[in-house]
């Protein structure tokens, strides 16, 4: 397909349920016009194809605003987000960041070198930090210019903001010299995500929330840390975001996670996203009757390097591998899509959600699929 038969594809089509109704219908078990779909993380690439820098739309909420405008008036994509990011926690307790006038922000000086110094972070109060009063302050000004929109937030899993306050070789290393010792920074960066998520649902009634977490990965950590140190703390976080938010949340594990989903199984999470490095038709077989799947298109080879048929029919694997998910599937990106990412690709990814998601019910393939099988 090339770029001008999708405009007037896209452009001719009107949908028949909001979003909101969309996921709705969804959920219930209800048919929906189409599968709902999630394009993770989108607002840096957005923004970018809006021609704003990172930094602008960082820094400055009028761009902030009018990037939400333009996203919504072009792709129909509502909602806003307020919300820590992987390395938010690390922020507030010392650690020093770089954010860059385009891309994504890095550590530059860790908070703490050694888990000796942990006592330095541990004083440090969530409920007056001024990083989570900026965010909050974001949120207010969003939410009071698209009234009609809902907001979510999200959160870093606990081995991801312990290895944002401190080095990540030392912290895997006091896995076997001092497990106590990180157990007690585990427990610290659940309480300062849980405080988050109270205070966000104080201020905005609650809402739903995604747990990012790529360091609780099988690339990094083994199974025998991942039992010992990561899950424990997750299903921690998972049980006070539970609390604080009223709904259960959604998990997101970039890489390799296959290795521990017969533990990850058993975590009381809403849903998980499955990275595009994974099978989802096997996440389907061995989880998917445990939460709702999302996920799986590659953002970067195919959403960020492809062509328009090459991110349809990348779409179209993963309906047909995960639509039949007992507990349901959502069409999304494996990981948060670049930036630099064309407008045709997101045009496609969502010309394919209408077309081969067409008439969606939980747990059955949508009727866009038949003769795609």
């Amino acid at each position: 397909m090339d770029r001008a038969e999708l405009e007037k594809l896209f452009y001719d089509y009107k949908d028949e349920m909001t979003q909101g109704e969309r996921a709705a219908a969804y959920a219930s078990g209800e048919e929906a016009d189409y599968i709902p779909f999630s394009i993770q993380s989108n607002e840096e690439a957005m923004a970018d194809l809006f021609g704003y820098t990172t930094a602008q739309w960082r820094n400055d909420p009028k761009v902030h605003i009018d990037v939400i405008k333009r996203r919504r008036d072009e792709f129909g994509i509502v909602g806003l987000a307020a919300g820590q990011r992987l390395r938010t926690v690390g922020q507030a307790v010392g650690t020093k960041m770089f954010f860059p006038e385009v891309g994504i922000d890095r550590v530059e000086t860790h908070a703490i070198q050694t888990l000796a110094d942990l006592d330095k972070v541990l004083s440090v109060d969530p409920y007056t930090s001024p990083v989570y009063q900026a965010i909050l302050e974001r949120g207010r000004i969003l939410k009071d210019e698209f009234p009609e929109m809902g907001i979510g937030t999200s959160v870093a899993g606990p081995f991801t903001v312990a290895s944002t306050i401190m080095p990540i070789e030392r912290l895997l290393r006091d896995t076997r010299k001092h497990p106590q010792a990180v157990r007690d920074l585990l427990d610290f960066a659940v309480y300062h995500s849980v405080a988050w998520a109270e205070m966000f649902a104080k201020e905005f009634g609650g809402g739903p929330c995604t747990i990012c977490d790529p360091v609780s990965c099988a690339d990094i950590l083994s199974r025998k840390q991942y039992l010992e140190f990561s899950m424990p703390a997750q299903e921690k976080l998972i049980e006070g975001l539970t609390k604080a938010l009223g709904r259960k949340p959604g998990l997101h594990i970039c890489g390799k996670t296959n290795p521990l989903w017969d533990d990850m199984a058993n975590l009381k999470v809403a849903s998980f996203s499955v990275d595009n490095r994974e099978s989802l038709a096997e996440a389907k077989d061995r989880m998917g009757d445990k939460f709702a799947l999302v996920g799986n298109v590659p953002p970067v080879d195919v959403m960020l390097k492809g062509s328009i048929d090459d991110v349809i029919e990348s779409c179209k694997k993963c309906i047909r591998q995960g639509a039949e998910s007992p507990l349901g599937y959502n069409l999304g990106t494996g990981c948060q899509v670049p930036i630099g990412t064309p407008r045709e690709n997101f045009m496609a990814f969502i010309y394919a959600a209408r077309t081969y998601g067409r008439g969606a019910r939980k747990g059955c393939m949508p009727k866009g699929m038949e003769g795609q099988l």
